[in-house]
């Protein structure tokens, strides 16, 4: 059933000729029977830029017109039939000093090779002292891997660290405390009500004290990330019973949030096991709405778009945040523990979590466009995917030539890890109207507290062999071109 197409934005014949209709998947069949009105982007009657799918229970998914990447037009008309910036005068890495440039080469040489990665992982997970004693192995881990992915063990590194981002052009950070409470499927329960009481208090006084920390270490208008499980076992056992937020905790979180507001530092909250995701959803949403009012975001939440119903979970946070008057944070990504979280959660196909991540990128930046009732949202795109990034920036440029005001939208790759991509964001050209900002995410901490961070990036860089790829040959260009004197 086709979907009526408003004809807000008047696009030239040019531009709505080198569109491609494509169907959309329907990543919306789990959602619940909460009845959203259709979101469609602006275009004229020629289409532009296509109808959005429903997010409801049965919502009929038209054939849509997506940004389509990789052929049809020429290279500044490859998302969505709209120009995007075609080559860049400077070069992506051009800013990227020499010592962090041969790193990354060193580390992504080494984590493409998988024997090599398995070795270090498994002397991470059993026995760390055997690297931090050995003067040459506590050489590499501390002076190649920490200085990577991890921005310092104290306060004068962190601003160090955060100092060099901003000089590549980067916005700022999104800082988190490194430290982990490893109790996913271990958690001790041998004690008597009062020790486990007492030890819940001292756990959750320490992952306030390190979150405070984080929020003195960050700048004002940066981002810090909280995981709910860094603040122990006590906290753990509450997400995985689905249970409501206990009083010491509430605490917690309450002074975390008055900090972070009076400090104008905005706080992620990172995504966890499935298992965890209903608490997690449900305490986030709360502190949204007693901290995120008067169109101030200080709560973000993350949806993990590789799960099959987090396109449902949105549309029902987007209606809450509407009915009760709040800013709704939403930090996206595709996701983090698809080792661990049980595969029917998760969508079939790559292609799959691909379609729902830009759909609901796409629907979060026009909403405010097609429904002037909509909530208010502040977004972070978390994504080093390039395709994505390359059709939300397209979109966004279309929305500032047809005179519409953009939704907040922030970018966002961690540390150490596509540069590439997040450099030529920043990048400013006689083409890009839209002055993006761009975090990187870092964690700072011991090198003991970010070992599991640390497991994480060697995981991932592994896995995601296609991207690693991509990096490896725009940071080997990146050498050729310094080396051509």
């Amino acid at each position: 059933m086709a979907s009526r197409v408003p004809s807000y934005i008047r696009t030239t014949a040019k531009a709505a000729s080198a569109i491609r209709r494509v169907p959309i998947t329907n990543t919306a069949q789990n959602a619940s029977s909460l009845k959203l009105r259709p979101i469609h982007i602006p275009t004229d009657n020629q289409g532009s830029l296509g109808p959005r799918p429903a997010w409801g229970a049965g919502a009929e998914v038209p054939q849509t017109v997506v940004p389509v990447v990789g052929g049809g037009g020429s290279a500044a008309e490859d998302v969505a039939g709209h120009q995007i910036p075609q080559q860049q005068p400077q070069r992506a890495l051009d800013r990227l000093p020499n010592r962090d440039l041969l790193r990354s080469i060193a580390i992504q040489t080494a984590m493409s090779r998988p024997f090599l990665m398995d070795i270090a992982s498994s002397l991470l997970k059993s026995n760390l002292k055997v690297i931090t004693g050995n003067p040459v192995l506590n050489y590499l881990l501390d002076n190649i891997f920490y200085a990577q992915f991890c921005a310092g063990r104290n306060e004068a590194e962190v601003r160090q660290t955060v100092s060099g981002l901003k000089a590549m052009g980067y916005r700022g950070a999104i800082l988190s405390y490194a430290k982990e409470v490893d109790t996913h499927h271990n958690i001790d329960q041998t004690g008597t009500p009062a020790e486990m009481e007492a030890l819940h208090r001292k756990q959750v006084a320490q992952w306030l004290d390190g979150t405070l920390k984080t929020i003195q270490y960050s700048s004002s208008g940066d981002l810090i990330a909280i995981k709910y499980s860094g603040a122990g076992q006590g906290a753990v056992q509450l997400l995985e019973q689905g249970a409501d937020i206990d009083p010491v905790l509430a605490d917690a979180l309450e002074q975390i949030c008055v900090q972070a507001k009076q400090n104008n530092v905005r706080v992620c909250v990172d995504a966890e096991h499935y298992s965890q995701k209903k608490s997690i959803d449900a305490w986030t949403m709360d502190l949204m709405q007693r901290y995120n009012t008067d169109g101030e975001t200080v709560i973000y939440n993350t949806y993990q778009m590789y799960l099959k119903d987090s396109p449902a979970t949105l549309a029902m946070h987007l209606q809450r945040a509407k009915q009760e008057g709040f800013t709704l944070g939403v930090k996206l990504v595709r996701g983090a523990y698809i080792n661990s979280d049980p595969r029917h959660v998760i969508f079939d196909t790559k292609e799959q979590t691909d379609n729902a991540f830009d759909e609901a990128a796409h629907m979060l930046a026009t909403q405010h466009i097609e429904d002037h009732s909509a909530p208010k949202i502040s977004l972070v795109l978390a994504s080093h995917n390039k395709e994505s990034t390359n059709k939300i920036r397209a979109l966004r440029q279309d929305q500032i030539r047809h005179g519409f005001p953009l939704a907040d939208v922030v970018y966002s790759q961690l540390m150490g890890m596509a540069d590439e991509l997040s450099m030529s964001i920043t990048q400013s050209t006689s083409e890009v109207d839209e002055d993006a900002q761009v975090y990187k995410y870092v964690v700072w901490g011991s090198t003991e507290e970010c070992v599991m961070y640390l497991l994480r990036r060697a995981e991932e860089n592994r896995d995601a062999i296609e991207r690693s790829t991509a990096s490896q040959t725009a940071l080997w260009k990146e050498l050729r071109s310094r080396l051509a004197f």
